[in-house]
């Protein structure tokens, strides 16, 4: 299959994505042998994940096209919400400074009354720029937590959603019953890196309470 091919193809399968309920954007990317290889969807979060991953084999399977679900990631753009009885983590600051080839970002946070601040480095590039302000951001968050849930960055980026674009990003928490894959989104107003840290904040957000009130219960 030619490249010409391949772009029709991703064109008309990402048409078909794009017109199920609550998709925003879509993008299908074919290996070198004219395979499906990767299906990026993001959607509003009226609904799970899960069920937008059935909907999207179900549509491409219509057209006779059989599609593995773990090629189908889904990001979800939650509405942005206010910061209510303390129990979400808020920005507080953040620098990202160059030396040489290097990029660092610090990121500092408060939750609670308190405060604490994550650090990372990577290669001064933009994705490096980007991994940096995630993996600070998860620093930050880790030092909340106090129970055995360990944060990893799995991916981070920016998707372009209609004229808009939007962060996104990909986390794993691991702890002792297995792991969760964890997503989060913010669009992209004024600073790219802002809507970095915030997309990482709202894949997280959503279980540090629970966190905390794990703490708290082990603690009485």
């Amino acid at each position: 299959m030619g490249l010409a091919d391949s772009e029709a193809r991703a064109r008309e399968y990402e048409g078909t994505i794009r017109r199920i309920r609550d998709v925003i954007s879509a993008r299908v990317v074919f290996s070198p042998d004219g395979a499906i290889d990767e299906i990026h969807v993001l959607a509003s979060g009226g609904r799970g994940a899960k069920q937008l991953v059935r909907d999207v084999e179900s549509s491409l399977m219509a057209q006779g096209v059989a599609v593995d679900h773990r090629k189908i990631s889904v990001a979800l753009l939650a509405p942005e919400q206010s910061d209510t009885g303390g129990q979400r983590a808020k920005i507080a600051g953040f620098t990202v400074s160059r030396s040489g080839r290097t990029i660092e970002a610090r990121v500092r946070l408060e939750y609670r009354g308190t405060s604490a601040e994550g650090v990372a480095q990577g290669p001064g590039t933009t994705d490096g720029r980007h991994r940096a302000l995630a993996e600070a951001t998860l620093g930050g968050v880790q030092r909340f937590i106090k129970v055995q849930s360990e944060l990893f960055l799995e991916e981070c980026g920016l998707v372009q959603v209609g004229n808009k674009r939007a962060a996104t990003v990909c986390v794993t928490e691991l702890d002792s019953e297995g792991e969760r894959t964890l997503i989060g989104s913010c669009l992209c107003r004024q600073d790219d890196a802002e809507a970095m840290i915030r997309a990482t904040l709202d894949a997280v957000n959503r279980r540090l309470s629970l966190w905390t009130v794990a703490a708290e219960e082990q603690s009485v």
